[in-house]
């Protein structure tokens, strides 16, 4: 009996010395990306100009149990913020994020990445990839006005016309009106059907990169006749260091009188 009662000693000592000896395969504390009603997640899809709460769960890992010593957060590689968690052994971090077109670095992609430290020097991370997308911003047709009575610009037809890149030259005895792009500017006609096709911000702004990479530019746009009411159909596309403008040539009424020849050009830029 008492070989027996020794045998199951040793079997227990065995065990109890196993228990206490376990390998710990993993001994990096825990994170994650914290999952409720207004955070983002990986693979979430954004807009542009808008903001975007985040945030990321850490504990201590359940078989060392060493406490947590610091949270670094990285947006897209830069340094977003730098937190000391001496003696935590859970932290729950929560920030939010602004996109803007400034920050070239995240257009199309961006990435959120939180890396937790413990007291032992284990590290874990987690990252959120974000889909960036420019917001549908419609372009909304205004409606213009632009008179020359004689030799003078009426209103404000000149400083109108200035703001789009285009000015009136010539005499107004010509037989056709003249619109040249004012100093620095370039100056594309087009076919007046396109500008109805061009219905956001992201569409002009492509048509305006496929014009300067494969079009000419021209010195004048001189159709307009000072003899006769008509309808027109052109678009003028102008470029104007970081402005431009698609102004759509829809009529024009002749008049005649004591001051000369009055020309209204009607129609809509966008």
């Amino acid at each position: 009996m008492k070989k027996l009662a020794l045998a199951l000693m040793c079997l227990v000592s065995v065990a109890f010395f196993a228990s206490c000896t376990q390998e710990i395969t993993d001994p990096k504390p825990t994170i994650s990306v914290k999952v409720d009603e207004g955070f983002v997640q990986d693979g979430d899809v954004v807009q542009m100009y808008t903001q975007n709460q985040f945030g990321f769960i850490m504990t201590s890992n359940p078989q060392t149990m060493k406490k947590l010593s610091s949270l670094k957060v990285y947006v897209d590689d830069a340094e977003w913020a730098n937190v000391d968690l001496t003696g935590e052994t859970s932290y729950v971090y929560t920030d939010s994020v602004f996109y803007q077109l400034e920050r070239e670095e995240i257009i199309g992609e961006s990435v959120i990445k939180a890396v937790v430290t413990d007291e032992a020097g284990e590290t874990n991370g987690a990252t959120i990839t974000l889909k960036i997308q420019e917001p549908v911003i419609p372009l909304l047709g205004k409606s213009i006005e632009w008179v020359r009575k004689g030799a003078n610009l009426m209103g404000n037809t000149e400083e109108e016309m200035a703001s789009y890149g285009l000015q009136w030259t010539g005499s107004y005895k010509d037989v056709y009106a003249t619109l040249k792009p004012i100093d620095g500017a370039s100056l594309y006609v087009c076919d007046g059907n396109d500008f109805a096709e061009i219905t956001t911000l992201a569409e002009k702004t492509a048509y305006f990169m496929n014009l300067n990479e494969n079009v000419d530019p021209v010195d004048s746009y001189r159709k307009i006749t000072t003899d006769h009411d008509a309808d027109y159909n052109d678009m003028l596309a102008i470029i104007n260091g970081e402005n431009i403008a698609l102004v759509l040539i829809k009529h024009a009424d002749i008049e005649t009188g004591t001051y000369g020849t009055q020309i209204t050009i009607t129609g809509e830029v966008k």
